[in-house]
């Protein structure tokens, strides 16, 4: 089943040869509601599986952190045997002795409950990681489905002209004065006709395949008409320096320095954990005397006797894992900072280019192509000269909304190695609405 296409317009090439029709089919379509980057990673945030399964996550966590404070449970203890009946002759069973047990954490609980807190922390910030995630991905498939857009909008446009070269062979035939064609130039038209519909059905693959995961990510209805924002040039990208200051708060490096304080917290535990839980207990029992049977209570400590050396071991274990902690908080910062600088010089060479292609090369191919159009229906130049610029055009036309959309899917790796949710609004990126071409 295809989806409705609601194709993204965007800004007019004056070349003389789109119909009425079409320009009011695209103005139509401007009314519709569109999907904005924000709007998008909204969406798609109340549906994303990640984001549900970081929550269950964070439960567990959290229900390990109220265990962690907890005192271990009491025990009692039940004797039944048959030796006040033979002291007394009565024979039979009684109950002899209760003992109730209770083990007494000392040190070890509150560093427990400091670990605890340390991991529920850190799944906090893991969720917080998995929205950069799913932002991220709805960024890229967003600016895909904007690409494919508007690479389906200009072949179109290129299959329209081709259309009107095909007008003159109907008007020949029809008797009407037009420039004449040669045989040649005729059987090049319907090759570029033809080139041009193909062209045509390619855009419209990617544009269904883009459109399909964009829906699915979003958890939209396969047939909900969707309508995108048109692709825009970026101007400028923020600075390293002041990206970096969001990095330091960046949701994967405050979950990992969280794993560190846990690590240093069970290092704690392993430390005070050399010998068991003191246990105390009380007890009473019933036994024989002269004056007959009577109770008899009792207090009791056990303690384990270490007679092997046990601590350094574990306390060891627990060093090497804080240490292996620390070691991968200092390569995430490493990674990042990496990212991030990688990703902002990129960014910044993307923009640069597409600026100079736009005056360059896009504008100078627009105004060839206007004048050759013009001079091929006058006569004046052939038909070689009107491919020549058609395919000029429409092949940096096709270049420079690459550039585009590469400078976007930059700026989603930006985002994600800065840790910045898009949808707060802090780092904001300058963009024109048109290029007007």
């Amino acid at each position: 089943m295809f989806y409705k296409v609601i194709t993204v317009a965007f800004a007019t090439v004056s070349l003389g040869m789109l119909s009425s029709q079409s320009i009011a089919a695209n103005s139509t379509k401007l009314t519709m509601q569109q999907w904005t980057l924000e709007s998008s990673i909204q969406q798609a945030m109340t549906v994303a599986p990640e984001l549900k399964k970081s929550m269950t996550t964070i439960g567990a966590s959290e229900a390990d952190m109220k265990m962690s404070g907890l005192w271990p449970d009491p025990s009692i203890e039940f004797r039944v045997d048959n030796k006040l009946g033979k002291d007394d002759g009565r024979g039979g069973y009684d109950l002899t002795d209760v003992t109730i047990s209770q083990a007494i954490p000392i040190s070890r609980l509150e560093n427990q409950k400091l670990s605890a807190e340390a991991n529920f922390k850190s799944a906090q910030s893991l969720q917080k990681y998995s929205q950069l995630l799913v932002q991220t991905r709805v960024s890229k498939v967003f600016h895909e489905l904007q690409l494919a857009s508007a690479n389906m909008a200009l072949m179109e446009r290129r299959l329209a002209f081709a259309n009107q070269l095909s007008k003159a062979l109907e008007k020949k035939s029809q008797g009407v004065v037009v420039r004449y064609l040669t045989p040649l130039e005729t059987m090049r038209i319907s090759v570029i006709r033809e080139e041009a519909n193909q062209a045509v059905s390619n855009a419209e693959g990617k544009y269904y395949e883009a459109l399909n995961e964009f829906t699915k990510l979003l958890g939209l209805d396969s047939d909900t008409e969707i309508s995108v924002e048109e692709l825009q040039m970026i101007e400028k990208i923020p600075s390293v320096n002041f990206l970096s200051s969001f990095q330091e708060r960046h949701p994967q490096l405050v979950a990992q320095q969280q794993r560190l304080q846990s690590a240093n917290a069970d290092t704690e535990v392993a430390r005070n954990s050399q010998l068991a839980d003191p246990v105390v207990s009380l007890s009473r029992s019933e036994d024989s005397f002269a004056s007959g049977r009577e109770d008899v209570y009792s207090l009791m400590l056990n303690v384990q006797i270490p007679l092997q050396d046990r601590k350094s071991s574990a306390v060891s274990k627990a060093g090497f894992k804080a240490n292996e902690q620390r070691i991968e908080l200092q390569r995430l910062k490493r990674e990042l900072q990496i990212n991030l600088k990688r990703s902002v010089t990129h960014a910044n060479h993307i923009v640069e280019q597409a600026s100079n292609y736009k005056q360059k090369v896009l504008k100078p191919a627009k105004k060839i192509l206007d004048l050759t159009n013009k001079g091929f229906t006058s006569g004046e130049l052939n038909m070689l000269s009107l491919v020549d610029a058609t395919n000029t055009y429409f092949d940096s036309r096709i270049r420079y909304l690459d550039l585009l959309y590469q400078t976007h899917a930059e700026l989603a790796d930006i985002h994600l190695f800065a840790g910045h949710l898009i949808t707060d609004g802090d780092i904001q990126f300058n963009a024109t609405t048109k290029d007007g071409l």
